[in-house]
């Protein structure tokens, strides 16, 4: 696997994981929000939407990392068996 599919995988983990805590931080100050009042619910949105814009970040510099041309790991094993199967990996006919 080459590194800009590892990098794409990280990043995507990365955004996965920023999406998960700005839910359970939202969730907490909705949780908080009647017993400690609104400083802290506050605190916790505000947090939340902070998780939100690193995600929104990564995702960005994800996609200027991620393999061009929807090529995947998963293309490189297709073309070797298309070359084992016909010596050729040209898909297009020769005009």
């Amino acid at each position: 696997m080459d590194s800009r599919t590892v990098w794409h995988r990280t990043l995507v983990t990365v955004v996965v994981v920023f999406l998960v805590l700005a839910a359970v931080l939202y969730a907490a100050s909705v949780l908080l929000a009647p017993a400690d009042g609104r400083n802290t619910a506050g605190l916790f949105v505000g947090w939340a939407m902070f998780a939100v814009i690193g995600a929104i970040v990564v995702g960005i510099v994800d996609f200027f990392v991620r393999p061009l041309g929807g090529r995947s790991g998963d293309a490189d094993v297709l073309a070797a068996a298309e070359e084992a199967r016909t010596a050729s990996t040209r898909t297009q006919a020769s005009r």
